[in-house]
């Protein structure tokens, strides 16, 4: 996936859930920064780290 698809896939599950950067990161066990460099792009994540928040956010549909 590339990150268009990441931050679509996040904004889509916020929406959906209705849970902001903060609860997403708590949720699925990482910083608010990171969640935030996924859905803006922009920042340092790890493929380990998209796939962490992917997991989750397929666990938790």
């Amino acid at each position: 996936m590339n990150q268009e698809d990441l931050s679509n896939a996040i904004i889509d599950y916020q929406v959906k859930h209705h849970v902001n950067d903060t609860d997403l990161a708590f949720a699925s066990h990482l910083s608010v920064e990171k969640v935030h460099s996924m859905k803006v792009g922009d920042g340092e994540f790890t493929a380990e780290e998209v796939n962490q928040l992917y997991d989750y956010m397929a666990a938790n549909h």
